[in-house]
């Protein structure tokens, strides 16, 4: 079971999780050692990869840290909001309504011409269904 972050303590190599306390897997004093260790033992090409794959299963593992990210990379601008619903895990329009909850604003960035045209194909279609 992963528990979400606030009720995770880390201190010194332990970490606390739920009242179980554990001793931690990675140690910071240790921890470029260990991944030159695993790119040695030929299970990743790279220190690069290998931190990749550990963020990648640190946020399937996590929702709240995968939407905490996604929000982070929208709101700098680093993605659009369809990829960050999709960071997210979950459909653009659950991603829109998380936002609008967290009171997160993004803003469109669209010339005022296409929006102003693709408003007016809106109402050609609705005058023409009418």
């Amino acid at each position: 079971m992963v528990l979400p972050l606030r009720y995770c303590v880390r201190y010194n190599n332990q970490v606390k999780a739920g009242g179980v306390i554990m001793q931690s897997l990675v140690s910071r004093d240790l921890l470029t050692d260990e991944l030159e260790a695993l790119v040695r033992a030929g299970h990743y090409p790279s220190t690069e990869e290998a931190i990749q794959h550990a963020i990648e299963v640190l946020l399937t593992a996590n929702p709240l840290l995968r939407r905490g990210v996604a929000v982070d990379l929208l709101r700098r601008g680093k993605v659009t909001l369809s990829r960050a619903a999709e960071i997210a895990g979950t459909d653009m329009e659950t991603f829109k309504q998380y936002l609008a909850q967290a009171e997160v604003v993004v803003e469109v960035d669209e010339p005022t011409e296409e929006v102003v045209a693709g408003a007016r194909q809106i109402q050609q279609v609705r005058d023409s269904n009418a």
